[in-house]
C-alpha cells in the first residue's frame, strides 16, 4: 500500500488530495493555488477547497498565515511525520478499545507476514525505543 492510499484511509478523499498537493509543493500555498491544481483533474469550486483547507487547519494538519487579503497554508507535519502520528493514535485507540486480546491477534497477524516484512517491523520497533 503506497502512502497516498494510507493517507486516504485517515482523511476524506478531498482532504487527502489537498494534503498530497501541499506536501508535494513543499512551499506555502493559497487556496487558489490548490484549486487550480485540482481543476486539472475535476470541476471544483474555490469555496469547496477553502472549506476543506479550513477543516485541515482545524484538525491541526495545516498552518495558515495572513498574506495580504488571503491566507497562505503550509503543512504542520511532513507526510512521514503525519503517518507516524496517525499510526500511534490508531494503535493507542485500538489498545484502549480492545486491550490484550487486540495485541494477541496483532501478534498472530505479524507472524503471518513475510520474513522481510517482519524484519522491517522489528527495525521500526527498535528505532522507537531509543
Amino acid at each position: 500500500m503506497n502512502t497516498d492510499q494510507k493517507v486516504g484511509k485517515v482523511l476524506g478523499e478531498l482532504e487527502s488530495e489537498v494534503m498530497e498537493i501541499i506536501w508535494r509543493l513543499k512551499e506555502s500555498v493559497s487556496v487558489r493555488d490548490v484549486t487550480e491544481i485540482l481543476l486539472r483533474k475535476r470541476q471544483i469550486a474555490y469555496t469547496t477547497v477553502m472549506t476543506i483547507m479550513g477543516r485541515l487547519v482545524n484538525k491541526g494538519l495545516l498552518k495558515r498565515k495572513v498574506a495580504g487579503k488571503a491566507y497562505l497554508y503550509q503543512p504542520h507535519y511532513s507526510k512521514d511525520k503525519f503517518l507516524t502520528r496517525i499510526s500511534h493514535q490508531l494503535i493507542k485507540n485500538f489498545m484502549d478499545s480492545f486491550g490484550e486480546m487486540a495485541v494477541a491477534h496483532f501478534a498472530q497477524e505479524v507472524e503471518k507476514l513475510a520474513p522481510s516484512k517482519r524484519k522491517q517491523i522489528l527495525k521500526i520497533l527498535k528505532g522507537t525505543k531509543k
